[in-house]
């Protein structure tokens, strides 16, 4: 009974092995493929080759090429996935150093300066002497330092364009106030007007006038006293509401 338990056991283990074995011959089989397509530049039969090759087995290889196949198809965000995976399945410091290489050009297509920074810091930790890495990073940190300083002269502008409005809308509130007639020159509803010139000549021929020009003067009392009381009203609902609080501790 364990003769022939041990024997079945030994067919299932050749079985998986031999399976295994035809599936990396596979994968191995259509990563060459991918590498002859991306030599012609198809870079998009590259890529299924190399998908196809990694369903059969994750490789470091296999995410690697299918990173710079979706990286010349522009497709900057999979090549950084691809690359990350690539770095992390690599078992020797140079696969490593080259994948976070292209990881960091994938992130400055993006325009991810901070992660291609430490990308390209990542693979000279692991190939210290790669002067290609080393003109990268610097290139980096000089675009970094430039879109820094653009962004303090972009705030800066805007300070000083806001000064200049506050400048000139103080200037121009200073002018309407200087156009505006003082206080108390403005004619009021109570003031006699002066008449017209003939009326002056002759006031004994025009008795009606006159009386109408009393009724005005009168009438225009009222409406004087009407506005004063008015105004008083005004007033003292200001006060009133000048005396109460603002509460401002709303929550966002």
């Amino acid at each position: 009974m364990n003769n022939r338990w041990n024997y079945w056991l030994m067919i299932a283990a050749v079985y998986v092995l031999s399976a295994g074995a035809l599936l990396a011959q596979a994968g191995h089989r259509e990563l060459r493929q991918g590498d002859e397509a991306y030599r012609d530049g198809e870079y998009q039969r590259a890529e299924e080759r190399y998908r196809s090759a990694l369903q059969k087995k994750n490789s470091a290889q296999g995410n690697y090429n299918l990173g710079n196949s979706a990286y010349r198809q522009g497709d900057f965000e999979e090549a950084a996935r691809r690359f990350e995976e690539a770095a992390r399945l690599a078992t020797d410091a140079d696969a490593q150093a080259h994948a976070y290489h292209n990881l960091g050009n994938a992130h400055y297509q993006q325009g991810d300066l901070q992660k291609a920074a430490e990308a390209y810091k990542n693979a000279l930790r692991r190939k210290p002497n790669d002067l290609e890495t080393k003109h990268n990073l610097a290139m980096t940190i000089q675009e970094q330092q430039r879109q820094q300083q653009q962004q303090e002269q972009d705030k800066k502008d805007q300070q000083d364009q806001q000064q200049e409005q506050d400048q000139q809308d103080s200037q121009d509130q200073q002018n309407q106030d200087e156009q505006s007639p003082p206080s108390g020159e403005e004619p009021q509803p109570g003031d006699q007007q002066p008449q017209d010139s003939d009326e002056q000549q002759q006031p004994e021929q025009q008795p009606q006038g006159q009386q109408q020009s009393r009724m005005t003067r009168e009438e225009a009392e009222r409406q004087l006293k009407y506005a004063e009381e008015d105004e008083k009203k005004t007033m003292e609902k200001m006060q009133r509401m000048q005396g109460r609080t603002c509460n401002s501790d709303k929550n966002w």
